[in-house]
């Protein structure tokens, strides 16, 4: 009873945190990343702005289907980003630290690789002001990422057990993205 109880004053003072922030000109911003657009993966993002350094960046993007391509690319991916400005939050420099899951179901080379996949990483970013509303940010991150997947022929049925899994040094990151500012 006496952890649950230092479990829930826990939760309690991290959403305190949370709605105690001050209030900053630019609070909000949406935002779509080009790269994803490229592999027919729509996508979405909000960013928070949470003192005069920081933002969080919370991003999302699925595919359900390529159509005519050599490559089939089915995921779900959700991807939150902490990122601290150098300068006022959402112009110029910035580096942050990220983290995604990712649900994917892809034939590469008439191989099947269905699985999901976490990672974090770092990242670093810059945000290009082009006025009083609109942004064009680009960045780029890389990290460590774990995967658990079937691996099988295209010609073969889905192993009944995941068969390969592992770690691995990779991008977490890749994004040409533009931006509308919210006041």
């Amino acid at each position: 009873m006496k952890a649950k109880i230092v479990h829930y004053r826990k939760i309690c003072f991290v959403l305190l945190c949370l709605f105690s922030i001050n209030g900053y000109a630019q609070k909000l911003a949406l935002k779509t990343n080009l790269v994803q657009w490229a592999t027919i993966s729509p996508n979405l993002g909000a960013e928070f702005v949470l003192g005069s350094h920081l933002s969080l960046d919370l991003s999302a993007s699925f595919n359900v289907w390529l159509p005519g391509s050599s490559l089939d690319l089915k995921h779900v991916l959700v991807q939150p980003e902490l990122k601290y400005w150098f300068g006022r939050p959402m112009a110029r420099h910035y580096v942050g630290a990220t983290a995604f899951y990712a649900d994917y179901d892809v034939l590469l080379k008439h191989k099947y690789y269905y699985g999901d996949a976490v990672a974090a990483g770092l990242t670093y970013g810059y945000a290009i002001v082009i006025n009083k509303h609109w942004n064009f940010e680009a960045s780029v991150g890389i990290g460590a990422l774990r995967y658990r997947q079937y691996k099988y022929a295209e010609t073969d049925s889905r192993p009944l057990y995941l068969n390969d899994r592992g770690w691995m040094f990779a991008p977490v990151k890749l994004g040409i993205s533009f931006v509308y500012i919210l006041r």
